[in-house]
């Protein structure tokens, strides 16, 4: 932890099996870094897409618009694996904070933070149910504690977008593809608002368990 990322108050606080608390400042910058590159990404690949379904079968500009697809679609996959492991990490540090700030109001295991990602099927709503107990958690205490309108806009968004393009061994129906596509910038541009929210309201929090 750097001297950037630590909350700043009169005393040191942990978790109560010795944890610390702290939002990370530079980790919660490279996770929307991260998820920006996907959005951009994403949205490179829409423009190929639609450049591919509509250039006649067999042209050169077809041609170059599969090349350009392809390639892109290999990037997003990297960069879409590569911002999962920083937001599980970051998640993480966000699921310590909450425990302490709302001891009694978790209903997992902090292990399932990334654990629940990890398993078919259950990935599609368990990590929700995670996410909710720490946003509830990190909810102002002079506000109902319940899940955020952007939390759920993000999640539909983003399981909506899973369903409909990557990661697929094989890439479906062009327009499915495109919608997936353009259903991942949605859902990043979203996630990056969660997450600076997350980070803000468990700054708040921090300061006021001192």
């Amino acid at each position: 932890m750097s001297r950037n990322d630590a909350i700043a108050a009169p005393r040191p606080v942990s978790s109560p099996d010795g944890e610390p608390l702290f939002v990370p400042n530079a980790m919660t910058a490279a996770v929307v870094a991260a998820l920006g590159a996907c959005v951009l990404l994403n949205a490179a690949l829409l423009v190929a897409q639609l450049r591919l379904y509509r250039a006649p079968d067999g042209s050169h500009a077809a041609s170059e618009s599969e090349t350009w697809v392809d390639s892109l679609t290999g990037t997003v996959l990297f960069a879409f694996l590569l911002t999962g492991f920083v937001f599980l990490r970051w998640l993480w540090q966000m699921r310590v904070n909450a425990e302490a700030l709302a001891p009694g109001g978790h209903r997992m295991k902090r292990g399932w933070t990334t654990g629940a990602w990890l398993i078919p099927v259950v990935c599609f709503f368990l990590p929700k149910r995670i996410l909710n107990d720490i946003w509830a958690a990190s909810s102002p205490p002079d506000r109902p504690r319940r899940t955020g309108g952007l939390l759920t806009s993000w999640w539909l968004v983003f399981v909506a977008a899973q369903l409909l393009a990557y990661p697929s061994p094989s890439r479906g129906p062009l327009p499915t593809g495109m919608a997936g596509a353009a259903l991942y910038v949605v859902a990043g541009v979203l996630c990056i608002g969660v997450v600076r929210r997350l980070a803000t309201m468990q700054r708040e929090g921090l300061r006021g368990c001192d």
